[in-house]
């Protein structure tokens, strides 16, 4: 359990990344933690709110990173690089618009300290009680997530796809992500890196080496699903190559 964990954060406009930042904050074991807050070239006042944030909390370590490459997958490899090179052995993530559970952290620590075979882990979504949020979600969330797990494994007629980590609620060992090349730098209209990570870790490792925890839980933004419906949401998964033609990314990075 005393392996030093990091949490990165990709952002670009995120308004609500105090909600975030808070949400860390609150965690059981805060003051073990260390976030990088990857600015993706924000133009808005992301980084004033997390710089004021970071001065309003001096116990809670905030790093602050920048990467001009557009695409989740950059910055989030940038924050996952520098947190490792600072020493690092557990590195999580989280996005913008998403809100951890106060043990997060801490049962991210538990699952890695009780089997070594385990490299990545993952845990369950619920919808954030946000201004996207309607009643219905607390349903939609998880079916939709089963669904496109099995749509994904019969599409590439690849059984690990059942298995695939959210990047809002994804921990992985450094060893481990030094070993497949990390994640793709990537933008959100070309690929979603979260997935092709989950994909190679087990292909590295096996399929026991990705483990998900429903315990493990973090709250996060309807406000894609809102942009897109449901429907456009599964092609926009399953047909990366309509991105930005048929289907106009929200630009996330």
């Amino acid at each position: 359990m005393n392996e030093r964990l990091a949490v990165v954060i990709p952002v670009f406009n995120e308004p609500e990344i105090t909600r975030t930042l808070a949400a860390l904050h609150r965690q059981h074991e805060s003051g073990a933690l260390t976030v990088y807050v990857v600015d993706n070239g924000s133009t808005d006042d992301t980084l004033h709110r997390v710089e004021r944030f970071a001065a309003d909390h001096p116990n809670l370590a905030i790093r602050v990173l920048h990467e001009q490459q557009k695409g989740t997958g950059a910055a989030s490899d940038t924050g996952f690089r520098a947190a490792i090179a600072a020493g690092h052995q557990l590195v999580a993530r989280t996005d913008g618009d998403s809100e951890p559970a106060p043990d997060w952290s801490s049962r991210i620590r538990s699952v890695f300290a009780s089997d070594d075979g385990v490299h990545l882990v993952g845990g369950r979504s619920v919808p954030l009680r946000d201004r996207y949020y309607r009643r219905r979600d607390d349903l939609l969330m998880p079916g939709a997530l089963v669904l496109l797990r099995i749509m994904m494994t019969v599409k590439h007629i690849d059984p690990t796809y059942m298995r695939f980590v959210a990047g809002h609620n994804m921990a992985v060992r450094a060893s481990a992500y030094l070993a497949v090349g990390g994640i793709g730098r990537t933008a959100i209209d070309q690929r979603d890196e979260d997935i092709d990570f989950s994909v190679a870790i087990s292909h590295y490792f096996g399929a026991g080496a990705v483990r998900l925890d429903p315990r493990i839980r973090v709250a996060t933004s309807m406000r894609r699903v809102r942009r897109y419906g449901v429907g456009l949401m599964g092609i926009h998964h399953l047909l990366p190559v309509v991105r930005g033609r048929l289907i106009r990314s929200v630009d996330v990075r």
